[in-house]
């Protein structure tokens, strides 16, 4: 069974919007989940930023495509009633990373790759940068 990593916001974002100087571990972190290593997660709320933050700058219905395309090799972990709850009453100081934090549990993810580690510190889930992640997985 492939291990289940949780995308945070950020790293989809610097990988959509090619930012530097994130673009490159991004496209290779994602690549890994496009070429079966790991199965990759996207938070449902994080679509909706996503969808936001990309549609300002490529319009609606190009947005739409990439969103789909991207949903091609993400599979989407659920936000329920129960998350948001354990969210709200968390240490978290970021409620954004609280509820992805939550639903990366609730999917049994056994990591999140993020650029803001250090917001995900009071969690129960390990959390990795980028490069960190794609130099675990390359390991021989």
């Amino acid at each position: 069974m492939k291990a289940k990593v949780l995308f945070d916001t950020n790293v989809i974002l610097d990988f959509l919007l090619e930012r530097k100087p994130f673009f490159c571990e991004a496209t290779i972190a994602l690549d890994i989940v496009a070429q079966g290593k790991v199965s990759g997660y996207v938070a449902a709320h994080a679509i909706t930023t996503i969808f936001y933050i990309l549609s300002r700058k490529v319009g609606p219905k190009k947005t739409t495509e990439i969103v789909a395309e991207l949903l091609q090799k993400l599979s989407i972990a659920a936000v329920t009633e129960n998350i948001i709850q354990q969210a709200i009453r968390s240490d978290f100081k970021d409620f954004e990373d609280a509820v992805t934090h939550y639903a990366a549990i609730e999917e049994k993810a056994s990591l999140i790759v993020t650029r803001n580690a250090k917001d995900f510190s009071c969690g129960q889930i390990p959390v990795a940068l980028p490069e960190v992640f794609i130099a675990e997985v390359e390991l021989p």
